[in-house]
């Protein structure tokens, strides 16, 4: 039989070309055509074992070059019984994740609570104040409870724009209010800045 592709001798039951290594169907088989008696030396594939040509550079039967190395035999498996093999590792056991303590967080929020009942309390006493310390009592309250969870810097952001409101709504003049809001801008900007870089290592 020859190769379709490079027109190469090849033996019957060949299903890869010797020469080209493409693979042969069987309903592209052309006449029998007899090998040489000198092409019969035959070269033994390392992969299969099959018998090719001494000239082949592919083998017939596996496809395989013939100058490679024979393949590695894979390690055996061992069979595995309902018994434990000895110096396998162990399956890892998963234990639910610790539930974090409510201790300090819990104090923060009661902390919280009084600063902002102490703080009414206060208000109601000099009601003169009230609308503007309520912003105050509400700035303080929630600094107490977002730095107890450790996030001071959201604390004293939420802080500042609370007191700085307080502050305007103290003042008897109104037209400061637009520029007291973009004061506030600004500190909060450069409030942001500073605790990002702090946060860079």
């Amino acid at each position: 039989m020859k190769c379709p592709l490079c027109d190469a001798d090849l033996p019957d039951d060949a299903r890869f070309c010797i020469e080209c290594g493409v693979t042969l169907d069987k309903a592209t088989t052309g006449p029998t055509v007899h090998l040489r008696p000198e092409d019969r030396a035959a070269a033994t594939c390392p992969a299969c074992g099959a018998s090719n040509p001494s000239h082949a550079i592919f083998c017939v039967r596996c496809g395989r070059r013939m100058g490679d190395p024979a393949p590695r035999p894979a390690p055996p498996r061992q069979a595995i019984s309902g018994d434990v093999i000895q110096g396998a590792p162990a399956m890892p056991t998963f234990r639910p994740a610790r539930q974090p303590s409510l201790g300090r967080s819990y104090n923060g929020e009661t902390a919280s609570i009084a600063v902002f009942l102490i703080g009414l309390g206060l208000l109601f006493a000099f009601s003169k104040l009230f609308w503007p310390g309520i912003l105050i009592v509400i700035g303080l309250s929630n600094f107490v409870r977002v730095a107890s969870r450790g996030q001071i810097g959201a604390g004293v952001r939420t802080t500042l724009w609370l007191f700085g409101l307080a502050f305007l709504f103290m003042m008897p003049m109104q037209r400061l209010f637009l520029p007291g809001i973009l004061v506030l801008i600004g500190l909060s900007a450069l409030l942001d800045g500073i605790i990002r870089s702090r946060r860079r290592p």
